[in-house]
């Protein structure tokens, strides 16, 4: 073995796969140790030194992933990476949280292991000490991640997925109410990325209608349809080398998840009036309020589909079991949204207890709306229970209970009416049609509601 051939350890049951795997990397110039069960692939590991380790999940030995447990505890300087023909969130999400460096889908193609093997083998920094790596702690992510402001324990579990995720080439689904910073994490997947120099395209499912979508999507050729004046790129090709985010992925229509699959699959498509194929090495983000599990279940979304955009699914916490990240949010949105000669400092302690106990439906993007109201409405140093909007202020009682029997019929009606129209904005991201229509109301109904709440339907839309 010449001194830069890198040597491979392969696991997997599969006979053909694993001789034709073997042949293949070994024709790219590497060379292969094969072997067709856990058990085999560790007694490899303590007898020979390898560069790296592709490993399947579902074979004998390694059920319950002990090769990937144990290759991570013993060897954790070798990178690893996984290629199963079954994927399951639980063990995609537990291959992650062991240090796996890529995660990858049978059938894979040629290019595609070819590229993941190389990327791997040429990261700077995969040489690491034999010493098992030390586990972040809150302080240590929350510096490599200033983006994504958390200290609770369910933004612990977030960071560290984060952390894991992001230098694979691994699909990930960001789920979560509407306004839980989904497309923040997604940039903050991207941005600590190998494709980091590249482009992240933001693709909005709900921007797109169904008859455009193929073009919007893969691009078209001059006079393909009408208004097709030129040629015009598709969205991929902007995210060639780098990452595209599909945004409200449970929006698109089952018509559209067929043609996207497809794409997502091949890593090429055929633009508009086109017959040459475009190839894209594309990473794929996709974030979602909707429970995607549930969609496959009633025959909304292709499970498919599901699988190979959810190989990783990080279900993002709600505002409201995060504890004193509220406080750290509320502070730092006061930080940015105070004028320049505005003199206020803080909070009163009445109002960071309303942060506290309210149930915030809004979620980060309601916090932010909330903190720009009190800037613009505060005469004092600290803002004050006067400032915040009726529904946070009563949010101060010790129960709900407490709140409803101090409280008028009128204001706790009205109170249910901002809550549900807060609600109603959330669910169609801003779109006053859609919820006038799920409401029963007209538009200009609809409007007058929302006048009457000081709610803004611009500020709901991402």
């Amino acid at each position: 073995m010449s001194e830069h051939q890198k040597k491979i350890l392969i696991a997997d049951d599969e006979p053909l796969y694993l001789r034709t795997t073997g042949q293949l990397l070994r024709n790219a110039g590497y060379e292969c140790v094969c072997v067709s069960d856990a058990n085999s692939a560790l007694e490899k590991l303590r007898s020979e030194s390898f560069d790296l380790i592709l490993s399947d999940l579902n074979m004998p030995g390694n059920l319950k992933l002990e090769l990937l447990q144990q290759g991570r505890s013993r060897w954790p300087h070798i990178p690893l990476i996984v290629i199963t023909g079954v994927p399951s969130l639980p063990t995609a999400i537990e291959s992650v949280r062991l240090g796996i460096t890529d995660y990858l889908l049978k059938p894979v193609k040629y290019e595609d292991l070819i590229t993941s093997v190389s990327r791997v083998l040429a990261q700077p920094g995969m040489t690491y000490s034999d010493q098992p790596q030390k586990q972040p702690d809150i302080e240590d992510l929350s510096a490599k991640f200033p983006e994504i402001i958390g200290r609770s324990e369910p933004m612990l579990e977030v960071l560290e997925i984060v952390d894991r995720v992001a230098h694979t080439d691994t699909s990930v689904l960001i789920t979560g109410e509407s306004g839980t910073g989904k497309e923040v994490v997604a940039q903050a997947i991207h941005r600590h990325s190998g494709r980091s120099d590249h482009n992240f395209q933001i693709i909005d499912c709900t921007a797109i209608p169904e008859s455009l979508f193929e073009s919007v999507l893969f691009g078209h050729a001059k006079g393909s349809f009408t208004g097709a004046i030129k040629d015009q790129d598709g969205l991929l090709s902007r995210s060639h080398f780098g990452t595209a985010f599909f945004d409200e992925l449970g929006e698109l229509p089952i018509a559209s998840q067929a043609k996207l699959l497809r794409a997502v699959q091949e890593q090429a498509f055929t633009p508009v009036g086109k017959n040459e194929l475009v190839r894209v090495d594309t990473r794929y983000l996709c974030a979602t309020n909707r429970d995607l599990q549930e969609e496959v279940n009633a025959g909304r979304f292709r499970q498919d589909l599901y699988y190979r955009l959810g190989v990783i699914h990080m279900e993002l916490p709600p505002l409201r079991e995060r504890g004193d990240d509220v406080v750290l949010l509320a502070n730092l949105f006061l930080k940015k949204l105070q004028r320049s000669d505005a003199k206020i400092t803080g909070f009163s302690d009445e109002v960071l207890d309303c942060f506290r106990k309210y149930e915030w439906p809004g979620n980060i993007r309601e916090l932010r709306n909330v903190i720009e109201r009190a800037v613009a409405l505060s005469r004092t140093e600290t803002v004050q229970l006067v400032d915040l909007p009726k529904p946070i202020r009563q949010s101060s009682g010790s129960t709900t209970v407490s709140i409803l029997t101090e409280i008028s019929r009128e204001e706790a009606l009205d109170n249910a009416d901002h809550a549900y129209l807060v609600s109603l904005l959330e669910k169609h991201g801003g779109n006053i049609s859609k919820a006038a229509r799920q409401a029963g109301l007209s538009r200009q109904g609809m409007h007058k509601l929302l006048s009457r709440h000081e709610l803004d339907a611009s500020e709901f839309r991402e």
